[in-house]
């Protein structure tokens, strides 16, 4: 190979290997606006070949005016992904969503504080205790995302509860780099005390894996497990059934998807939260 050759050869590598950008299109309704930090909370639709219905915090570029928009905007628009950040642009105002209500008049604040969230919603700050017998609320993690599973102690299934545990930890290995924790919640609130959890799962803590007991924190166990949309049953009878569901919020501890019954992958989990880093930060 002669001197011009491996010249060429290396100035090709050199492109071939710089971060290039990927564009998206993206269909979505607008829920908030950040002014502060410039972005908008958007219900999108699913972006083919790289994430699933849901809602989330969209970076605008600096090109975009955001006083030009309103919520329940309809909008189309670009997004930009590069290897270490993202942004949106290039946005279309396509028409109105109709603006939905949880209100009621029959309902009062305390109705709507138990009322199943969804994608977009914010979760009660519930508060628990860790396995040192500790109060710790979900605030206190100050992650960006906190991924929350449901189990009990003594649950019998090995493809509920200990399936749970083992698909935590999996996401824990693999993103123990990143400032995300996973949380796994007993909602056995009298057999599964701190000092159980301890017992049973002491080896399996580390710096973002945690157990965390609703002893004597019955109502925090109760208004989570309602804006979840998790059912728990025979507590007190020691003869406990329940659903499952996994939650994936924010660091604002706004909903941001969920992943239901047992045969949720952690794949799944993954592959979104990789993503979210990219367009959050």
């Amino acid at each position: 190979m002669n001197i011009k050759s491996f010249f060429i050869v290396c100035i090709s590598m050199l492109f071939f290997t710089c971060d290039t950008p990927k564009k998206y299109n993206v269909t979505g309704v607008i829920k908030e606006i950040d002014k502060d930090q410039n972005k908008l909370l958007i219900d999108h639709d699913e972006i083919p070949g790289f994430m699933v219905k849901m809602v989330m915090f969209f970076n605008l570029h600096t090109s975009v005016d955001i006083n030009q928009f309103s919520v329940n905007d309809s909008v189309k628009f670009d997004l930009i992904i590069k290897d270490k950040n993202s942004y949106s642009l290039n946005y279309d105002i396509i028409g109105k969503s109709k603006i939905s209500t949880k209100e009621d008049f029959w309902e009062d604040d305390e109705d709507l504080k138990y009322s199943l969230k969804e994608a977009g919603d914010s979760i009660d700050n519930a508060t628990f205790l860790d396995v040192n017998n500790k109060e710790i609320s979900l605030s206190d993690f100050k992650s960006d995302f906190l991924l929350i599973s449901f189990i009990f102690s003594k649950c019998p299934m090995p493809n509920m509860c200990p399936a749970a545990i083992v698909k935590n930890q999996y996401l824990s290995n693999h993103f123990e780099n990143e400032n995300i924790n996973f949380l796994l919640i007993s909602f056995d609130y009298l057999f599964d005390t701190p000092e159980v959890l301890k017992s049973m799962y002491g080896s399996l803590e580390k710096e973002n894996l945690h157990f965390l007991s609703s002893y004597k924190h019955i109502n925090d166990i109760f208004t989570l497990s309602q804006q979840a949309g998790v059912a728990y049953w025979g507590v007190e009878e020691n003869n406990i059934g329940h659903t499952m569901r996994t939650l994936l919020i924010d660091k604002d501890l706004k909903l941001v998807n969920t992943y239901d019954g047992m045969d949720w992958r952690p794949s799944e989990a993954k592959k979104d939260i990789e993503n979210l880093i990219k367009i959050y930060y």
